[in-house]
């Protein structure tokens, strides 16, 4: 039990290196050539605003992408270098997070923060868990075996983020920027 819990531990290292990484890019690397700036003028906030997003539509766009990129990870998981995709996979998610907050803070301050939590909450923590059960398993095999239990945990928190994406997180968002 001991090994599978440091197994958890090492995936949040991976990530928050990729994290850091992502940081040190764009405050060094890049010299102010802000990755996603465009992300946070003003003006595009306002507009954020100003435009009614139609839900059902919405909903179709989210399940699209969404979909997409979890076959695209499923099929990768499926290949003979699991642990090395998985952690491939976290340290790309923590460099991207780590550019995008840099953006952010860099526009709005310590306000850009918050819209960035705003955008991926709450969606996220149903992906996250979803995510989460893949890469573990993924990380664990060939100890770990998947079965209908894992299936249906992945694809019920997927459904949720999904719904939660297109129905609940556009008016956070919005909410977000009118406090901005």
């Amino acid at each position: 039990m001991r090994l599978n819990k440091n197994k958890g531990q090492l995936l949040i290292i991976f990530l928050a290196v990729g994290f850091f990484v992502g940081i040190i890019y764009e405050n060094i690397i890049s010299r102010g050539n802000v990755l996603f700036s465009e992300l946070f003028l003003r003006s595009n906030l306002e507009r954020y605003l100003q435009t009614n997003v139609i839900s059902e539509k919405y909903l179709w766009y989210v399940v699209k992408a969404r979909i997409i990129v979890l076959a695209i990870v499923c099929i990768f998981g499926c290949f003979r270098w699991k642990k090395l995709f998985v952690i491939l996979c976290l340290a790309v998610c923590g460099l991207f997070a780590g550019i995008i907050s840099v953006a952010a803070v860099m526009q709005l301050g310590i306000k850009g923060i918050l819209l960035c939590l705003a955008g991926i909450l709450p969606q996220g923590i149903f992906y996250l868990m979803a995510y989460s059960m893949l890469f573990l398993h993924w990380f664990r095999y060939p100890e770990s075996r998947w079965n209908r239990i894992k299936l249906l945990f992945v694809v019920i928190m997927f459904l949720a983020g999904i719904v939660l994406e297109a129905y609940v997180n556009p008016a956070i968002v919005k909410l977000v920027i009118k406090i901005l």
